[in-house]
């Protein structure tokens, strides 16, 4: 029998997936022995679904607490042949126990399989987004999946990343050599029973079918996993797990070089860092003192010769080791500078974006601030549009020469009219622009890089009314970046003003980005002035003419959004048209002609030409606000552009063709869908095609929902939220 043992301090969210995925292994011999941690958590509910789908135990730590003590009362409980050690927040392939033990013999003590890491619940895990980055899996490559030594240990770098998980072991292994966690520890619990298996284990197995998948939590903020406390917190049993580890590694050299290793690779890479930029005295004081006794327990001939060579040390990191052996803290401080300095000069050489933020931060940023300049910036770069251009045109229209305008655009060919200078995103005269100008205007998020002077005023406008939940609204994050939520919070901080259109946005907003609501401004979106404007008949036809759309034809605008799942890469998505184009061009192609807009993300380019005359390609147009004006009807899915469509108070039809995977699994919705939306949710090809064909009925029986979501979301847009905007930021009263 194996004893799978899972402990609980908080978060049945996850540990549901959890339980669902013991439920399924598909070897059925075994027990789940679950420890609770003093939790807050109602178990009661969770213990009684589960209790005899997963022969579940239930033990609770008393005059103790913490991950090493609830692993120990496992396995003191635990009745199996075999244990496994099994994280609340992690979960496991339906074949994982059985391939382990299928490569198990009575002389083996121990196998492991393959981990793999998302930030993705179970329902939504694809294993194509758990790769690791090029330079990293390259790296990771290097070590034989089948040499215990290497896969187990030599290719983890920090000591927090050595860990029990995805193995399965003899209890006699633990029980016959006496090795425990070590209780006293909060943090590092790992690193000693992962040095005391692998000394002695015999006939140590693997098979690579076995696959552990390592959730991580993408809330560092507000629930944090156990290894995403700050290395001030978890210093004092970084040492301690240090020193266990060592002596558990004896005479045994190859773990021991390699612990050494691990000790020079801190002081080298994240001590020097502490010490130049940490505000925090113990780094100078405790914990340097903590690594020179570590340290000085180097056999410094070994460590030269196995640790530090041929493993990206340079000289300056040699010398850095070397004074850490010494003591001396002013020479250790000395050369903690010297090997900054070298990494800082190798990377301005190896990357420009480096050179030009080295620049940034020791020359523009000194130079004095220009009260009159304004930068602009739309989508990361991609066009003039949205609410900056729409303050811009403002701006250029009643004070002109008052301001120089800078706008940020990627793509050449960019049209932007008035007098204005234009610069790359993340060049040179990007950095310089930033450093030196009052004032910021964005509709997305500025770069992490950027250095933010006390002086300047950034203003956010954002996009658009949240349908979709957003940041710190949504349980998980399905998106291609797993530190989305640190990041945001991030950025959102250096944000002076924060642009809403409406209250359910000022609401949404201010629990979303954690912002506080004297900051936000609702004072409507200027991209929707041009919807109230008394020429925008005439300006329609002459957006028809530009886009060659004939005048006597109507136009269905198609804007549906991405999908945080189908990505390639941070910030590269994918998207598939599930709209039957040519069921639309057969059955209306006489009357309408239908205009694409893909989201942003999106990098798909699609084969348009098939269609003809039917469809035009709206997805490089730089200004949305234009389609609106030459839109008949608006089919989107979850997309916020129905909220700024609805000014106009046209037909908006809603093709939600995977409508359960996107509310309940992906993101979640603020509204909902079935009652809230001023149009009908669409499943199906058919039910698409017989909406625009019964439009007018879909228009009389949604008229009363649509003026109430119209006073709901649309009333403070009257054509000069610009105006007020600008009075407001730019103090013009």
């Amino acid at each position: 029998m194996v004893s799978i043992i899972v402990t609980h301090k908080r978060d049945l969210f996850y540990l549901r997936d959890c339980f669902e995925s013991i439920k399924e292994q598909e070897f059925k011999d075994y027990e789940t022995v679950l420890v609770i941690d003093h939790t807050e958590d109602d178990m009661d509910g969770i213990i009684e679904e589960f209790k005899d789908a997963i022969n579940l135990k239930v033990y609770y730590l008393e005059d103790k607490s913490g991950v090493a003590a609830a692993r120990n009362l496992g396995m003191d409980k635990a009745t199996g042949e075999y244990i496994f050690f099994l994280d609340n927040d992690d979960y496991l392939y339906g074949d994982t126990i059985k391939n382990l033990l299928d490569v198990m013999d009575e002389d083996s003590d121990m196998a492991y399989g393959v981990m793999k890491h998302t930030w993705f619940r179970r329902e939504g895990y694809n294993e194509n987004q758990a790769s690791q980055d090029e330079e990293k899996l390259e790296f990771l490559n290097k070590f034989a999946f089948d040499n215990p030594i290497e896969y187990r240990l030599q290719r983890y770098r920090k000591l927090d990343k050595l860990t029990v998980l995805a193995a399965l072991y003899k209890k006699s292994l633990f029980t016959d050599n006496n090795i425990r966690f070590n209780e006293k520890q909060t943090y590092y619990a790992d690193p000693l029973v992962v040095i005391a298996t692998l000394k002695y284990a015999k006939n140590i197995k693997c098979n690579e079918e076995a696959v552990y998948i390592k959730r991580h939590h993408n809330d560092k903020l507000n629930n944090p996993a156990i290894s995403q406390f700050t290395r001030e917190e978890t210093m004092p049993d970084f040492f301690v797990a240090y020193k266990n580890s060592v002596k558990m590694a004896g005479d045994n050299k190859v773990l021991s070089d390699h612990l050494n290793l691990i000790l020079a690779k801190f002081i080298t890479k994240e001590y020097v860092n502490k010490l130049r930029w940490s505000e925090d005295e113990r780094w100078a004081g405790e914990y340097y003192k903590g690594l020179v006794e570590c340290a000085r327990g180097f056999n410094t001939k070994a460590i030269k010769k196995h640790a530090l060579k041929g493993n990206d040390f340079n000289r300056a990191d040699r010398k850095l080791v070397d004074r850490f052996i010494e003591g001396d803290f002013e020479k250790v401080k000395k050369a903690s500078l010297k090997v900054l300095a070298v990494r800082k000069i190798g990377k301005m050489f190896e990357n420009k974006k480096v050179f030009n933020k080295t620049i940034a931060l020791h020359v523009f940023n000194k130079m004095k601030l220009k009260e009159n300049y304004i930068v602009f910036e739309s989508f990361m770069g991609r066009n003039c549009s949205g609410q900056p251009k729409y303050i811009y045109k403002y701006l250029q229209e009643n004070y002109g020469n008052k301001y120089k305008y800078i706008w940020v655009v990627d793509r050449k060919g960019v049209e932007i009219e008035g007098k204005h200078k234009k610069c790359k995103r993340m060049g040179l005269r990007y950095f310089y622009y930033m450093n030196r100008s009052k004032y910021w205007v964005n509709n997305m998020r500025q770069p992490l890089s950027l250095i933010r002077r006390p002086e300047t005023i950034m203003l956010s406008t954002w996009h658009g009314t949240p349908l979709k939940r957003l940041v710190f609204d949504m349980d998980d994050v399905h998106s291609a970046n797993p530190r989305y939520k640190e990041i945001v919070y991030k950025q959102t901080r250096e944000w002076d003003y924060l642009l809403s259109d409406n209250p359910f946005s000022t609401e949404k907003f201010q629990s979303c980005f954690l912002f506080e609501k004297e900051k936000i401004l609702e004072y409507g979106y200027p991209a929707n002035d041009p919807l109230y404007a008394p020429d925008k008949e005439e300006k329609a036809k002459q957006i028809k003419k530009k886009l060659g759309i004939p005048e006597d034809k109507k136009v269905i605008l198609y804007a549906p959004t991405w999908r945080d799942d189908n990505f390639y890469e941070a910030g590269q998505y994918g998207f598939d048209l599930d709209l039957d184009v040519n069921r639309m061009q057969e059955l209306y192609g006489d009357e309408y002609v239908l205009l694409l807009r893909l989201h942003y993300f999106v990098v798909d380019k699609l084969d348009l030409s098939k269609y003809g005359n039917f469809t035009v390609d709206g997805s490089s147009y730089d200004d949305i606000t234009d389609l609106y004006l030459i839109s008949d009807i608006l089919i989107t899915d979850y997309s916020s552009v129905f909220f700024d469509f609805a000014n106009l108070k046209r037909p908006i039809l809603y093709y939600t063709y995977d409508l359960d995977k996107y509310r309940d699994v992906l993101r979640g919705f603020y509204l909902d869908m079935e009652k809230d939306l001023p149009g009908p949710l669409l499943l199906t090809n058919d039910e698409v095609m017989d909406a625009i064909k019964n439009i007018d009925k879909i228009q009389e029986k949604y008229k009363d929902r649509y003026e109430e979501f119209y006073n709901r979301f649309c009333s403070v847009d009257d054509g000069n939220a610009a105006k007020r905007i600008c009075e407001k930021v730019f103090d013009l009263q």
